[in-house]
């Protein structure tokens, strides 16, 4: 089989790169431990909703972001098995996936996968090889939106805690 590089035409011209892990251990686990064996800071955010064929309701996958601003790579970690079924049905002996969106090579991946597969509750690591079959867009496009979500609550927490900043200063002043 032909190894696809992670781009979809159209919509998302970034690459990216999804590294699937079998692991039958809690998420909270498996992401402490990718933040101990590197320079990852993963941190823990809403699930990610999505909608999948024939479900009118939203499934929700456990969900962590990291944002590598210094060599401008965002890491995404998700659960593909949630309650009621799997983020991407084809990947069903995948239980985590690591996307990787951003300037990642080659010689970079592989180091990380190398890291990965030491740890003793890790039953397997390996790129994951994107087909016509796997409906990957509609994935994509949930996260985007999860993450822009993310980032406007962010935004909203500190204009709030900025603004109480102002009230309690006045009432200092007067």
């Amino acid at each position: 089989m032909v190894k696809k590089k992670g781009t979809i035409s159209g919509i998302y011209e970034n690459e990216f790169v999804i590294i699937g892990i079998a692991c039958h251990d809690h998420d909270y686990r498996l992401a402490h431990f990718l933040n101990k064996i590197s320079n990852f800071n993963f941190i823990r955010y809403n699930d990610l909703m999505v909608y999948q064929k024939n479900n009118d309701n939203p499934l929700g996958f456990q969900f962590y972001y990291f944002d590598d601003t210094e060599n401008c790579t965002n890491y995404h970690f998700i659960a593909n098995r949630g309650t009621e079924g799997f983020l991407i049905n084809e990947w069903n002996k995948i239980d985590y996936l690591l996307i990787v969106f951003g300037s990642i090579k080659k010689n970079n991946l592989k180091p990380i996968i190398k890291q990965i597969r030491k740890a003793p509750i890790v039953i397997a690591v390996q790129e994951m090889l994107i087909t016509k079959k796997i409906e990957i867009d509609n994935l994509m496009t949930d996260l985007e939106l999860h993450i822009i979500e993310i980032f406007k609550k962010e935004k909203e927490e500190q204009q709030k805690q900025k603004n109480k900043l102002k009230i309690q200063n006045s009432a200092f002043q007067h």
